[in-house]
């Protein structure tokens, strides 16, 4: 999946988001993370098959930070992260986007930073 993590910063190095977020990690920022920023993760990846093509169905979580009081920042994030990933073909050596779907959105504030997890599911055909 380390090709999937690759396509997902390629995707993110070129896109208004990466102006607008301080950075986006895989999996975990670092401790010193500065606000507003993303990270994303696998959260699963369940292989399916045909008798002639192979599948990987993945779900893949974003998470935005923001330490504003304010919720318009998190919501213009949130704008930005689906404009960026909605429907991306993403280019991965030997696989095919089949579909990126955005699955569930859902907003938070506990401890007074705002965060916003979103969720793809992402399914990509072995070529």
């Amino acid at each position: 999946m380390t090709d999937l993590f690759a396509a997902i910063m390629i995707r993110y190095a070129v896109v208004p988001l990466s102006s607008s977020l301080t950075g986006l990690y895989n999996t975990q920022a670092p401790q010193d993370a500065v606000s507003p920023y993303g990270v994303f993760q696998l959260i699963s990846d369940v292989p399916e098959w045909t008798f002639s093509e192979n599948f990987e169905n993945c779900l893949l979580q974003f998470n935005i930070f923001s330490d504003t009081s304010d919720p318009v920042q998190i919501c213009a994030l949130f704008e930005l992260l689906k404009t960026a990933f909605d429907f991306l073909e993403l280019t991965i050596a030997n696989y095919r986007t089949v579909s990126m779907i955005r699955e569930n959105s859902i907003p938070s504030r506990p401890d007074g930073t705002w965060q916003y997890n979103v969720t793809y599911r992402i399914v990509l055909q072995k070529d």
